[in-house]
């Protein structure tokens, strides 16, 4: 596995809104960094295109440098 760490990783047990392409998706908690990849835990989708695709509970892992995080 790959194990390089971003320069800006998110923080396991926090949560954020994270943006892809400059799109908010979904309010998550970090569950697990291993690497340039994180496990995490949606907690909220935000209202509009793309809210129909992640619902509360949802868990799945994302490559780190794909997305923007701001912390909540």
């Amino acid at each position: 596995m790959h194990t390089h760490t971003l320069k800006f990783s998110p923080e396991i047990g926090k949560t954020y809104t994270c943006y892809l392409q400059d799109v908010a998706l979904y309010s998550a908690t970090v569950e697990k960094i291993q690497g340039c990849w994180a496990t995490v835990t949606v907690v909220q989708p935000v209202p509009g295109k793309f809210e129909q695709q992640y619902r509360s509970g949802q868990q799945f892992d994302i490559k780190v440098a794909m997305y923007e995080f701001e912390e909540k």
